[in-house]
């Protein structure tokens, strides 16, 4: 689905002339769903606005999170506490600032707690005048009282066309609309970073990189949020797990299997992204391998969510790499 598709589509929502309505998001992980969730609000915000200056003054505000009448909740997807709702809940019924409208941005609403669900419903059910809730989610799998509560919006992931770039650079970063619209606008190079991989130590050191801020973010660490605007980081990972692909059938065994054991030490505590790692490595090999490679690769790299014996997952898992 094309940007302009879906800004027609909240356009015609808008024009409905609702003083109050909830709203669900949902799509999977490539798809930028808060910078959907302003461009909805910008919409709301500007709506029977005719001064250009003021119109743009709008806009600006709410692309830069600034906006008093509009609340980003949740931002590093994590399970939103009761507090937090009961806070929600008192703050939409307080006055506004500068407009006649307030929004409600809930992020990571997969992540939402059975009480802090139930604490929701109500106020979603019945918001009040010129109050609006954006709930953002990875998929539909959360209490279905939301689902019914809320007019949901299934924004699908662009494609390579919609995003303006190549089909290299969409799997290259694996169709992650927000860091494809960033490496745009800031403009780098991919060819910048072909000297910065070139041994095993390299690719270890972004894996390892990535793993600490992956992490970070998770857990809302500040740590995480110094780099989350850098596509350095990204880039750099993204480009070892591609040299990973192609080299390593090269690599000596003693070079493999110092790549697995420090990837079990590394990661032994973080499965959702040891996995993440792994499903990007399969769709990075899927020029590389034969298809029955590839489904092998698939069903070990499944199976890690189980009770299984990880090093001996990831020496299988390496083996096809490596001999395939």
């Amino acid at each position: 689905m094309g940007n302009n598709e879906i800004l027609n589509r909240f356009e015609n929502e808008i024009e409905l002339g609702k003083e109050s309505a909830s709203y669900l998001f949902y799509g999977d992980k490539r798809v930028d769903l808060l910078s959907y969730a302003l461009e909805f609000s910008k919409i709301v915000m500007t709506k029977n606005m005719v001064d250009p200056l003021e119109i743009k003054r709008e806009k600006t505000l709410i692309d830069r999170l600034q906006h008093p009448d509009i609340e980003v909740i949740n931002q590093h997807n994590e399970n939103i506490k009761i507090d937090e709702v009961r806070e929600i809940i008192f703050s939409s019924v307080e006055s506004t600032f500068n407009s006649r409208k307030k929004i409600f941005i809930l992020c990571g609403i997969e992540n939402l707690r059975k009480e802090s669900s139930n604490a929701l419903l109500k106020i979603l059910e019945e918001p009040p005048k010129d109050v609006y809730f954006i709930l953002l989610s990875r998929s539909l799998n959360i209490i279905p009282t939301i689902k019914s509560r809320t007019i949901k919006f299934h924004l699908k992931s662009p494609s390579n066309e919609d995003l303006g770039v190549s089909k290299e650079i969409y799997y290259f970063f694996g169709g992650d609309e927000k860091d494809i619209k960033e490496f745009k606008e800031k403009g780098i190079a991919l060819e910048e970073y072909e000297n910065r991989v070139e041994t095993i130590d390299d690719v270890l050191y972004y894996f390892i990189e990535m793993k600490k801020f992956l992490s970070s973010k998770k857990n809302g660490e500040n740590e995480g949020n110094k780099i989350e605007n850098s596509l350095n980081l990204v880039v750099g990972y993204n480009k070892s797990i591609d040299f990973l692909c192609k080299k390593i059938r090269f690599f000596d065994t003693e070079e493999v299997y110092f790549l697995i054991n420090e990837i079990i030490e590394e990661f032994k505590d973080e499965k959702e992204i040891l996995l993440d790692l792994l499903s990007k490595i399969v769709v990075n090999s899927r020029n590389i391998l034969d298809s029955e490679e590839l489904k092998k690769l698939i069903n070990l790299k499944n199976s890690i969510r189980n009770n299984v014996n990880i090093r001996s997952i990831l020496f299988n898992f390496f083996d096809i790499c490596t001999n395939g």
